[in-house]
């Protein structure tokens, strides 16, 4: 049986050439070097780690409840501890902090929305010349006139986020685009954050309680412009550009991806 969450990407067309995820745009706009070599050569693929399994479960259990489905803890268990134990991944700590970040972003946010009009719901729309750009939402909240994108986010640290990182929001500018060339009125960009836990245990020096953070929800609204899917549908169509230019000329590549280590 397939666990629902284990990751499945979204299928590009028959006859396409390259997709591009909304996720790894940043690195294109950002590190065209780490755009090229991670998802062009496909080297260094991500697998998992401590966050990022947290993140998955969290992302599932809201999906869950914003369908008015079970979460099945068996699903939840097998995905934590049929993965293997690294450097990078502590199932203990995925067990002990997963259930109150689930939890508080469940009741203190997709509980209390009415509006939501699709969850984890796939896209993928043709940029140019059989390149593809896609991905699946978390959720689409609203009416198809006048909707917002909401992506959830997990973090570790006791400082709140107070604005929408610049790679997250290349990330939901990325899916507004596509959801706008099919046919959808995206005012508005979204992340809710929930914290891990954090226990300030006992101070060492005046042996008292320290300041303890428990999981806490901070959603950040951003409205979008017109200027937002302009700049976004220009960098998209440089991105096919420079591919297509890399093909072409494969002996500039390290020019065209700005990293001498490329130079043949």
């Amino acid at each position: 049986m397939t666990n629902p969450l284990d990751y499945v990407t979204t299928p590009m067309p028959d006859g396409g050439v390259f997709k591009i995820r909304p996720s790894s745009f940043a690195k294109f706009i950002q590190y065209p070097h780490n755009f090229y070599r991670d998802e062009v050569l496909g080297e260094n693929p991500f697998t998992y780690n401590t966050s990022s399994v947290i993140g998955t479960i969290v992302h599932y259990c809201c999906e869950c409840v914003a369908k008015e489905e079970e979460v099945n803890m068996d699903h939840v268990n097998d995905y934590i501890w049929s993965k293997e134990r690294h450097e990078e991944y502590d199932p203990d700590i995925v067990s002990a902090q997963f259930r109150l970040m689930a939890e508080t972003i469940v009741n203190d946010y997709v509980l209390e929305q009415q509006d939501f009009l699709e969850i984890e719901t796939s896209h993928v729309v043709e940029i140019k010349d059989g390149y593809y750009v896609g991905g699946t939402i978390d959720a689409l909240q609203g009416v198809k006139t006048d909707c917002c994108i909401t992506d959830y986010k997990t973090y570790n640290s006791k400082t709140k986020p107070k604005a929408i990182p610049a790679n997250y929001k290349y990330q939901l500018l990325t899916y507004a685009w596509i959801l706008r060339k099919l046919g959808y009125n995206v005012t508005r960009i979204r992340l809710v954050y929930v914290n891990r836990n954090i226990d300030g245990g006992i101070s060492e020096k005046t042996n008292k309680p320290l300041k303890s953070y428990p999981p806490e929800v901070t959603p950040l609204t951003e409205t979008i412009e017109p200027s937002d899917f302009d700049f976004i549908e220009g960098l998209l169509d440089l991105c096919v550009d420079t591919m297509l230019a890399s093909k072409a000329h494969p002996e500039l590549n390290h020019v065209i991806w700005h990293d001498p280590r490329l130079k043949s």
